[in-house]
């Protein structure tokens, strides 16, 4: 395999990319009560377990609590505790599986190639999915190099299932008291973030805000493990008032820019006035759910609507204008209705939550769907968990043929740093190495120094551990490994293992994964430029059935909100996808520069598309005005045609 051909300033160029990409501080996933608590749920049934006489089974069930502690991820408690305890039921299973054929080389690895390959295709249903996948790759990897008779491992297949069962139950401990609090929340951030917004100017040339939000948000309260009553269907109107008010927003903003390129200072002044005040209520809504306490008195915040409402009586002087005074009467009603919600909504938890009328549930996309989607040779899901399939149990056999102790090191190293592309794979394969000597230094040396090897007083320390590995959070790679690295060492000086030992061993072992999973993924390579062109068609294609909708007078409200959220995500993979390709140390052949041309103008067609829809009026208005609909329908030709030429690039 040959690199295409670059100069070497613009591969270095691209992997310094790839370097300040990586070591970027992401705070977005940290949540120090989340990172406490899986904390706790590691350290208990070590506790227990040591006090009854057993540290070995409470090892178990740490290695239990570990996985489904990352499966603790936002999102309303039944989905949650649906997540973990799937984590639980796929880490225990492989777990006693792996004890179970352990004696045997050939059953030990078809057993890693089938949970290797299953860990790589479910990468491509989203992280919860790819997370129970590698919880069981990882159970089969490490116990089985524990082997046990039938009996034994079902019990240690039951203690691995245990551990995750009460990392579980602290997951869920509030939720008699705030049933609905990772819906609350998440709403309240999109508020606030929404009275932000209002408050800044909004460039119509960039990409419209908030998507990713919107999105979060969208799949939180109508994804999966849904819930009813009073508090949630409040929710689930303040999110359609939500997008919607974001629609009044993006559009205000392209009004002002238009009056003040034409010389209409004034109106453009009245606009961002109206908008700034706005920003007022939603702030004042967003922290309604926020503090979990009802608005008492809605008077000072429907007095600020009313002066919106009035403000647009002033706007007559243009068409522009007397435009920008009815989004802005529209933008009050609005306000005005997310004002009145948000009151139920702030009483989450103090209402019968139990007596609310049911509503629609829908997915943004189907796992399974996916899934299927991806067994294509095509597809560079697949490559990458027929890549997974191959290396985890190869590399397995290789070191327990070699007898090297706690060989799986090298498994495991390649089962989370290899991704479907070069990128990721080179951003997680550099920064694991160096957490991982960082962190084995820095812990050992307070093991066997400090600690001097003592049970009792180890214990906290790998709850401070799991504590730091979950603060850390997923994007934080580097840092990370620091911690994951404390959580072995201290782990295995619990099991019996000398920590100089560990250092060596575990240090050379990921440097060893690391190297292969580079290798791997350039003898077979995903290169992100290879599929710019097809996310950006996907992009296009969603435009154009959003411009369909828009124009559909037999939408649904729940269809629209669906074709919106496959539009922002559709959006969304294609940015991400031109910045990957970005940093790739190969020659894009243009494909950046076609990408980053297409984003620019499709951020405009976004706003247009967007302030269609808000109208609300174009599905009559596609009916009765033969020049409205013949724009429409040369507008989607013209969008079908760039779907086309883009595929054909």
């Amino acid at each position: 395999m040959t690199l295409p051909a670059t100069t070497g300033h613009s591969r270095a160029a691209a992997l310094g990319r790839l370097w300040v990409d990586a070591t970027k501080l992401d705070r977005t996933q940290s949540d120090p009560l989340v990172a406490a608590r899986n904390g706790v749920g590691v350290v208990l049934p070590l506790v227990v377990a040591t006090a009854l006489g057993h540290p070995a089974f409470g090892l178990l069930a740490a290695i239990g609590a570990i996985q489904a502690a990352f499966a603790d991820r936002p999102g309303p408690y039944r989905r949650r505790v649906t997540r973990m305890l799937a984590t639980a039921v796929a880490a225990g299973v492989t777990a006693g599986m792996a004890a179970a054929v352990g004696q045997s080389l050939v059953a030990s690895a078809v057993l890693l190639a089938v949970c290797a390959f299953a860990a790589g295709q479910l990468l491509s249903a989203g992280p919860s999915a790819a997370r129970v996948g590698i919880a069981a790759t990882v159970c089969a990897l490490v116990l089985g190099h524990i082997p046990e008779p039938p009996a034994l491992a079902a019990g240690t297949g039951l203690l691995v299932f245990a551990g995750g069962v009460v990392q579980t139950v602290l997951a869920i401990a509030a939720w008699p008291l705030r049933r609905h609090g990772p819906e609350r929340r998440s709403l309240a951030r999109l508020y606030l973030q929404l009275a932000n917004l209002a408050a800044d100017p909004v460039d119509p040339g960039s990409s419209p805000p908030l998507g990713a939000a919107l999105s979060e948000t969208t799949a939180i309260l109508r994804g999966g493990g849904h819930d009813h009553g009073p508090s949630v269907e409040a929710y689930r109107v303040l999110l359609d008032l939500a997008e919607r008010i974001r629609q009044d927003v993006l559009v205000l903003s392209a009004y002002a820019v238009r009056l003040r390129e034409k010389g209409g200072g004034a109106g453009a002044a009245v606009i961002h006035a109206a908008l700034q005040s706005a920003g007022t209520v939603l702030a004042t809504a967003g922290d309604t759910l926020r503090s979990r306490r009802p608005l008492d008195d809605p008077g000072p915040s429907l007095d600020v609507v009313a002066s919106i409402q009035d403000a647009a009586e002033v706007l007559r002087d243009s068409v522009t204008e007397r435009a920008a005074a009815n989004r802005i009467r529209t933008l009050a009603g609005k306000l005005r209705a997310a004002v009145e919600t948000s009151r139920t909504g702030g009483t989450e938890g103090r209402l019968n939550e139990d007596s609310g009328a049911s509503s629609h549930s829908w997915r943004l996309r189907d796992p399974l769907e996916v899934i299927r989607a991806n067994l294509d040779l095509r597809s560079s899901a697949l490559r990458h968990a027929t890549r997974l399939a191959v290396l985890v149990p190869l590399t397995d056999i290789a070191t327990r043929a070699a007898s090297i102790p706690r060989g799986y090191w090298v498994s495991l190293t390649i089962l989370v740093v290899l991704r479907p592309d070069f990128g990721g794979t080179f951003q997680r394969a550099l920064l694991r190495v160096l957490g991982t000597l960082v962190g084995l230094v820095l812990v050992t040396g307070l093991v066997h120094y400090v600690l001097s090897e003592q049970p009792a007083a180890m214990i906290p320390v790998l709850g401070l551990m799991v504590f730091g590995l979950r603060l850390a959070g997923p994007n934080n790679i580097g840092l990370s490994a620091v911690f994951l690295s404390g959580t072995v060492v201290v782990l295995l000086s619990l099991g019996g293992y000398p920590t100089e030992t560990t250092v060596a061993e575990r240090a050379i072992a990921t440097v060893v994964g690391g190297v292969i999973a580079l290798v791997a993924v350039l003898l077979w390579p995903s290169w992100e430029r290879s599929q710019v062109t097809d996310r950006l068609a996907d992009m296009i294609v969603g435009y154009r059935d959003y411009l369909r909708m828009a124009v559909d007078p037999g939408m649904s409200e729940p269809k629209r909100a669906a074709r919106r959220s496959h539009t922002r995500l559709a959006r969304s993979n294609a940015e991400a996808s031109v910045d990957r390709a970005r940093s790739e140390p190969v020659d894009p052949r243009g494909t950046v520069d076609l990408g980053d041309s297409i984003l620019a103008n499709g951020h405009r067609v976004a706003h247009a598309l967007l302030a269609l829809d808000s109208t609300r009026a174009a599905p009559d208005t596609y009916e009765r005005v033969p020049e409205f609909r013949a724009l429409t329908d040369a507008s989607l030709e013209t969008l079908s045609a760039l779907e086309r030429a883009v595929r054909q690039d």
